[in-house]
């Protein structure tokens, strides 16, 4: 009986020591700079714009990220081209890239809050090379898909 015991407890011993040791919380969402396409739904039409530029910059723990449009007309009529930035947006790393989230936030441009705009329901992800995500702009649907800018 006892070398039985002994025996069960080298095995349980081995195994634990077998054991894979636990991953180091990896940062997968990093700061990058994507091409792609915007589509913008205004008064039941929708307005793609191509080769937008958008950074996406995570904080340093990886936990939160703000997206940065360069040079956004978000519809044809739009006189003037503006950088447009949404904080606040909450990253899940998986082990596949990123989720992205946001309840609400009010997004920046021209030096100040835009409230008018305040942006709701973002959802996205950072898969790869490639970046996804969908927003309402105010009562504007948007979304975006863009690929990793090469450097």
């Amino acid at each position: 009986m006892k070398k039985t015991i002994y025996l069960l407890l080298a095995f349980a011993a081995v195994l634990v020591s077998c054991e894979k040791t636990e991953k180091e919380d990896v940062v997968i969402a990093v700061n990058g700079d994507y091409i792609g396409t915007l589509t913008v739904n205004y008064q039941e039409t929708d307005y793609e714009t191509d080769s937008v530029k958008v950074s996406f910059q995570p904080n340093e723990a990886g936990d939160s990220a703000s997206i940065t449009l360069y040079q956004v007309r978000f519809v044809p009529q739009m006189p003037v081209t503006i950088d447009i930035t949404v904080p606040g947006i909450s990253v899940e790393n998986t082990e596949n890239g990123a989720l992205l989230s946001c309840v609400q936030s009010i997004p920046l441009a021209m030096g100040g809050e835009y409230p008018r705009y305040t942006v709701t329901g973002f959802q996205g992800e950072v898969k790869g090379e490639e970046i996804t995500f969908s927003l309402v702009f105010g009562s504007y649907p948007t979304s975006y898909r863009g690929r990793l800018q090469e450097e």
